[in-house]
């Protein structure tokens, strides 16, 4: 009953945007044909003087539908705004045509929307509400205290109710003015009008723009989460829920969690929900159902191929992302001819005198230690070719360092040269390589020599998983899918931006076990420009235009 009733609140929503974009329509483009074919010059004044209002409203509706469509209670509250004043301005002047027909499919919008006010359930952002107020608080500051100094320059003197009064009349143009009226206060009444609705207009699109959309952590939440990563987390970044540029979503009937981001209309989750594996239908549905409610894309970045099947079950659709190179210690070696360049590595930079430590914060705070390896974090990125890289990477955390690994490798004046973080996966039967970095001009063969001295390591604890983390956009030669073969030309074309064919190489000289393949998963089943940008934005929060800028430096560079 709750479903069918859904589906018929939904179809009512989508009936009462299409009637609100054709009056809007309408109202917008009706006065062209009037000036066009009219030859009464004063109708045409007063058309033009008369409706204005009505046309920035139906402006105002078009800017704000898409968002009614998503359900978002901002612009349930503008749309109703902006019919209330449109109704009222026309019973106010044209009460005698109530018959309107264009009047009655607003009157009908209106009462369809008040009706199913409840289904608009999206809320914006807090710093978007929050500069949409701000300017509309200086629109109304300005423009009345400029009506204020322009009437009594004018009049000599004038009560603040009339200049009020006088300027709700120009902004709605509610006195009905002639065209002598117009023409004789044309500058002043043109400039208050017109800076008022720039000020509106401008209000409304800061009110509705999202930005990536995370709420504070609550530290109970994340106590929750760590030991249902700890207990679940097959996915190598599954730790990485635990990070503060995430929110989470707890499962009601099955014990589980997701972390996720937004971007515009995209729920954006890194790895796979975070449950038993004979859960993970259910709760997978779950959190289906609470995006289709709430009219949300869904996307999953960094899948692995164990769910595959189930989220095809559920409607979803999949393209490969790239593989993640995973080693399986108890016979994981570097000897034979695939591991002779890292083994090469290895051995010069034990005779240059490197050595290898771990970090443990747990047992004893070393500030000074911790300073050192934050130059080299710092160093390292001035040799990006683009910004920082987020939300599928973690952080070096010293603060609250919870599970994680710290290997670092010192010189023969114990200088640190390099280090990596690593956490857990796997049920804590796993370590992924997470935060690595080194200097500038830092020894051949450190990072291979911390992460070789780290895993094994790791396989004397009786660890049996080590993973380098995704290769993204790698090995997708053979795919057959159209979006496939896009991210593999992008993996080609833009490799002079993140160096992804580097990186690659780089895994793949470690002699992994095997390789595990990584999926882009998402909901609706079409790879949208939406998604693209989704999955470009979340992870950099400069976006697409620090690619871009990358390119061309590099380009440019390239031919000097």
């Amino acid at each position: 009953m709750k479903n069918s009733l859904s589906k018929f609140i939904s179809k009512v929503n989508k009936i009462t945007v299409i009637l609100l974009l054709v009056v809007s329509i309408v109202n917008l483009i009706s006065p062209f044909f009037i000036i066009r074919y009219s030859r009464d010059i004063s109708l045409i004044h007063y058309f033009e003087i008369h409706h204005t209002i009505r046309r920035l409203l139906s402006f105002v509706i078009l800017i704000v539908s898409w968002k009614l469509y998503k359900r978002v209670s901002a612009a349930w509250s503008i749309v109703m705004i902006a019919l209330s004043l449109r109704i009222f301005q026309f019973l106010l002047i044209h009460h005698e045509k109530i018959w309107n027909l264009l009047f009655l499919m607003e009157v009908l919008c209106y009462f369809l929307l008040l009706l199913s006010k409840n289904y608009y359930c999206r809320k914006m952002d807090r710093y978007s509400l929050k500069k949409g107020i701000g300017i509309f608080l200086i629109y109304v500051s300005f423009v009345f205290i400029n009506a204020v100094l322009a009437l009594f320059k004018v009049k000599g003197t004038v009560s603040f109710l009339d200049c009020i009064k006088e300027t709700v009349d120009i902004i709605f143009n509610l006195n009905n003015l002639t065209p002598a009226i117009y023409l004789q206060n044309s500058i002043y009444h043109g400039f208050i009008f017109w800076l008022s609705w720039i000020c509106i207009l401008t209000g409304l699109i800061f009110v509705l723009t999202p930005y990536i959309n995370t709420r504070a952590q609550i530290r109970e939440e994340v106590d929750k989460a760590r030991e249902l990563v700890k207990k679940y987390g097959q996915n190598c970044s599954s730790y990485l829920v635990l990070e503060g540029d995430k929110s989470h979503f707890f499962g009601n009937s099955v014990e589980g969690v997701i972390a996720y981001g937004v971007v515009r209309d995209t729920i954006v989750v890194l790895g796979e929900p975070i449950c038993a594996p004979e859960d993970f239908l259910t709760f997978l549905n779950e959190f289906k159902n609470y995006c289709e409610e709430n009219a949300y894309n869904l996307l999953f970045l960094n899948t692995t191929s164990m769910f595959l099947g189930q989220y095809k079950k559920l409607g979803f659709g999949c393209v490969k992302c790239g593989e993640e190179p995973r080693f399986y210690l108890p016979e994981y070696s570097i000897a034979g001819g695939k591991a002779s360049k890292i083994r090469l590595n290895i051995n010069h930079a034990t005779k240059a005198g490197i050595i290898i430590k771990e970090y443990n914060p747990h047992k004893e705070r070393n500030l000074a230690l911790e300073k050192e390896i934050m130059e080299v974090s710092q160093e390292w990125f001035t040799m990006k070719k683009s910004g920082e890289l987020v939300f599928t990477m973690g952080s070096i955390g010293f603060d609250n360092p919870m599970e994680r690994r710290y290997f670092y490798a010192v010189n023969q004046e114990n200088k640190v040269e390099g280090f990596i973080v690593f956490v857990p996966f796997g049920g804590m039967n796993g370590y992924m390589a997470d935060v690595t970095r080194h200097r500038t001009n830092t020894t051949r063969g450190v990072m291979e020599k911390i992460f070789y001295d780290a895993m094994m390591t790791f396989k004397e604890e009786g660890i049996e998983w080590g993973s380098l983390a995704e290769a993204p956009l790698a090995r997708l030669e053979e795919e057959p899918e159209v979006t496939a073969k896009l991210l593999n030309t992008i993996y080609k074309k833009m490799n002079s931006v993140y160096g992804f064919k580097a990186l690659y190489q780089t895994k793949l000289k470690y002699n992994p076990t095997y390789w595990e393949p990584n999926y882009y998963v998402y909901y609706p089943p079409v790879f949208t420009p939406a998604i693209a940008y989704a999955i470009i934005r979340i992870q950099n929060p400069l976006g697409i235009k620090d690619y871009v800028k990358s390119f061309f430096n590099n380009r440019t560079k390239e031919n000097l």
